[in-house]
């Protein structure tokens, strides 16, 4: 059996003890039938460590007691971010949980001019604090140890601005192959793509202004959740750190 890893929000010491939220508990306990005894694998997401761990049950408290650190290569040498237009709620999930499996490091997300359903500043905070839960679970189940950052921006300008990379790729139809835009090779990188009815002309336009290159995936047109997997795979297998 697998060994199962668990999200600590706190720093972690070897030879010492963590408790275990309730949420974590009831998934060890009556989701994995865990017992006292079995092996545990924690991270803090902010580091490349995974640290094992020995899970102790009494009563309602579930503990465990860090024994050992061990270094990981699961975070990819590529500095990628997704730059993605809000979209509905289901499909910005699955971006979010697919691209951090992939290594995302980054993921900005923000409103468009055709996003159908905005987000307003009254469901920000809890709508990020779901985002981050989203992209915890994903690190947990690939390996990945160092949650991506998650950011939200009012426009796409404000997204643009935020940006680090120093590469970019807007997901455009009438673009160049991507794989052409990726000679020479660029150690960071930001992928940026719309809503579901896709960027206005304006949109576009700025996006080209501040340095994106279009690019387009292929024949078919994509949704935008798979758009952004997909374009995010391409530029890890040639690249990054998969194939």
């Amino acid at each position: 059996m697998r060994i199962p890893r668990v999200h600590i929000g706190a720093e972690l010491v070897v030879g010492e003890e963590v408790l275990l939220d309730k949420s974590q508990s009831h998934y060890l306990k009556h989701v994995l039938r865990l017992q006292s005894g079995a092996a545990l694998l924690l991270f803090d997401g902010l580091e490349a460590i995974d640290y094992r761990a020995t899970l102790s049950i009494e009563g309602k408290q579930v503990r465990a007691t860090i024994n050992s650190a061990l270094a990981l290569q699961t975070e990819s040498g590529l500095d990628c971010e997704i730059i993605q237009a809000m979209g509905r709620s289901d499909h910005m999930d699955w971006v979010i949980q697919k691209t951090t499996e992939l290594g995302v490091n980054r993921i900005a997300i923000f409103n468009a001019e055709r996003t159908q359903s905005p987000m307003k500043s009254a469901q920000l905070e809890k709508k990020l604090v779901h985002w981050r839960g989203v992209a915890i679970s994903a690190c947990e189940q690939s390996g990945r140890a160092i949650i991506p950052a998650l950011d939200f921006h009012p426009d796409m300008e404000q997204a643009i601005a935020a940006s680090s990379s120093k590469s970019g790729l807007l997901l455009d139809f009438n673009g160049a192959a991507l794989k052409s835009a990726l000679q020479p090779l660029p150690q960071s990188i930001s992928i940026l793509l719309g809503p579901e009815g896709g960027l206005t002309r304006p949109e576009i336009e700025l996006a080209k202004t501040a340095g994106f290159t279009s690019v387009r995936l292929g024949p078919r047109v994509l949704r935008t959740e798979t758009a952004a997997t997909a374009a995010l795979a391409i530029v890890q297998s040639a690249v990054g750190d998969l194939g």
